[in-house]
């Protein structure tokens, strides 16, 4: 017994002296605005070569079928009750495959081509088709590619989780390995490379991120600034960065407008009209009351509330399509974490965004 006593002062005492290492300060920047000089469009060339060197063959994404059946947002009292004025529910659908890569979906983007473009956390982007707004039944499917072209390895490359499209470019976020990066699939198609626009803190508030805890949410404004958001909660909310040069990202002083009790995992700005306006789409999950999401705008001062017996899931994508007319279309998908009991479910609002 005094051995092992002894043994442990000195494990006291070696901890005191030793300490614990300083964690370092997260970089900042300022919100970028309209009159900011660097902007994802100065830079899209060259992000485009980066990622489709001249001389590389396009290779076309897996042709995949995806069944969509449509579903109800939920009892029609119930789901009456639950949209605000301005709101109305346009349609939902539960997305199935045969083919055992699709699932896992956690954001979502218009692509040129005015179909709906996903990526997937296990590092592939998803492709579901569209015809008059309602998926036809078509969809493709590739895996994510390094900078050297071999394919993303594992959860700690390949944990892809936040989506925008600009200028032929899909811009993704990724956790674990905290970063932003451009791929250029217009080109290249599922041979397009990763090129990197800028790694992102690992540090928040004096801590470290936690490794499943990083940049869910990710938007570039109109005006070609690239934003994100982490799914960490601090203080109630969650942070908000920018990128503010090739290799330079940082926090800014803005927050979410996270609900109590929710995090934050995607947002979309568009110019809906003549203003820019973002959609913020938040979750929260326990036992007992299951999945619940929020999706808000006006900074949170507007809101459509999902739980149960709506249809709900693990609802982590959002995009947002200008109809015109003060009008948006957002468009939401679940990731339904590759598990049986969970659904890959999209829904349609269509919101009238009327200006305060």
């Amino acid at each position: 017994m005094f051995r092992r006593s002894c043994q442990f002062a000195s494990l006291i005492l070696l901890a005191t002296c030793t300490g614990t290492p300083d964690v370092p300060d997260a970089p900042a920047v300022a919100m970028p605005d309209a009159e900011s000089a660097w902007t994802l469009d100065t830079v899209v060339d060259g992000l485009s070569e980066a990622s489709c060197p001249a001389g590389t063959d396009y290779k076309a994404p897996v042709p995949i079928k995806i069944s969509a059946r449509p579903v109800d947002l939920g009892p029609a009292d119930e789901a009456a009750s639950r949209l605000p004025a301005g709101v109305s529910f346009v349609a939902g659908w539960e997305l199935t495959t045969d083919n055992k890569s699709f699932g896992g979906l956690s954001d979502l983007a218009l692509d040129d081509d005015g179909d709906l473009l996903a990526v997937a956390d296990d590092g592939a982007f998803v492709w579901i088709g569209l015809e008059d707004g309602v998926p036809d039944g078509t969809g493709k499917l590739a895996y994510m590619r390094g900078a050297d072209g071999n394919l993303l390895q594992g959860k700690s490359l390949g944990d892809a989780e936040g989506l925008a499209v600009r200028n032929g470019l899909a811009i993704v976020s990724f956790e674990r390995t905290h970063r932003i990066s451009a791929f250029n699939l217009d080109d290249c198609g599922a041979a397009a490379g990763e090129a990197a626009i800028s790694p992102l803190p690992d540090t928040y508030a004096g801590r470290l991120i936690d490794e499943n805890r990083g940049a869910e949410a990710l938007t570039v404004t109109p005006e070609g600034h690239i934003l994100f958001g982490y799914e960490t909660v601090e203080k109630g909310h969650s942070p908000i960065g920018a990128v503010a040069n090739l290799q330079e990202a940082g926090w800014t002083d803005e927050v979410a407008p996270n609900p109590a009790g929710y995090a934050f995992v995607g947002f979309d700005t568009a110019r809906i009209g003549g203003a820019d306006e973002t959609f913020w789409l938040f979750r929260s999950y326990d036992p007992i009351r299951g999945n619940r999401n929020v999706l808000s705008w006006q900074h949170g001062e507007k809101k459509v509330v999902l739980t149960r017996p709506l249809a709900v899931d693990n609802y982590e994508g959002i995009t947002v399509e200008t109809l015109g007319e003060g009008v948006a279309r957002v468009w939401i998908i679940s990731d339904d974490n590759f598990n049986p009991q969970q659904r890959t479910l999209l829904l349609a609002f269509d919101i009238a965004v009327t200006s305060e």
